[in-house]
């Protein structure tokens, strides 16, 4: 086990310092032994498998679960599904981070499309070149106000707080653009299903854009001044994935986003969203 990893582990200073009498025992956290290594146990909610073939898995992660672990005692995650229903032995290696695998991130609060490349040579080269292989990410939201015609959002995003834990607009960021197309609107409600064409994928950006556009998203605790304690997720949703991989382009679409139709009273999402 590498110094690093002890350094960086919940070992306390005294343990280290201290030698070991006779037949003395260090005790190591079970973290610790198994860093890197994703869990087999998963008790999280029915995660729906979209495809499986010989370079991904595509699944619809729901909201509230994380895609991948911070530590082994985590089970409650994409990842941790993964490792137990496809038994991939990638995820049972040492070595690596938490998020071996995914092609990209989805807050812990948004649900959809994530996918999973099970090649680690080919998730790496992927991952590196992910701007150009991505031909399409789209987004529905829920957002208070009635959104009356098509948006082209731009803006500039920096990270500010605590650990740069909220995105603020600002001309000192990194250039964030988006696409907006109003899909159906609830008036008793005053509410608005919106398509979201993704350009870059900054972290929170759909989220901030369109909170500073006047169209915060419904069940948002950072940038939507109206959430309510009572709202039952974050109404944001990763609709549609297109990849262009070795010239063949493959699209993932994750047709059904829970608490979405209750919350309209609709019938189906692909009702209205193309």
């Amino acid at each position: 086990m590498s110094n690093k990893a002890i350094k960086t582990s919940y070992i306390s200073k005294n343990a280290l310092q201290s030698s070991l009498k006779e037949k003395g025992e260090l005790y190591l956290p079970h973290d610790l032994l198994n860093r890197s290594l994703v869990n087999p146990i998963y008790h999280g909610p029915e995660i729906e498998v979209i495809e499986e073939n010989d370079i991904f898995i595509v699944v619809n992660k729901p909201h509230g679960i994380h895609g991948h672990p911070m530590d082994y005692s985590e089970t409650n995650t994409v990842l941790n599904f993964m490792r137990k229903r496809f038994n991939l032995s990638s995820l049972g290696k040492k070595g690596g981070d938490y998020e071996k695998g995914l092609l990209y991130r989805l807050d812990q609060l948004t649900s959809g499309v994530l996918i999973y490349i099970k090649d680690e040579l080919i998730h790496q080269n992927l991952r590196d070149s992910f701007g150009q292989i991505a031909k399409e990410k789209t987004y529905l939201a829920i957002v208070n106000g009635k959104v009356e015609e098509e948006l082209k959002l731009e803006d500039r995003l920096i990270s500010s707080g605590v650990k740069g834990e909220k995105m603020i607009i600002s001309e000192a960021g990194s250039e964030a653009c988006l696409k907006l197309r109003p899909l159906y609107y609830h008036e008793s409600k005053d509410l608005s299903l919106v398509e979201v064409s993704l350009y870059e994928g900054h972290r929170h950006q759909i989220r901030v854009q369109l909170s500073n556009a006047g169209f915060p998203i419904v069940g948002d605790p950072i940038y939507n001044d109206n959430y309510q304690s009572g709202d039952k997720r974050l109404y944001l949703h990763a609709y549609q994935y297109c990849l262009e991989v070795n010239g063949h382009l493959s699209c993932f679409k994750a047709k059904t986003a829970d608490l979405f139709c209750d919350l309209l009273d609709l019938n189906s999402l692909v009702d209205v969203a193309s």
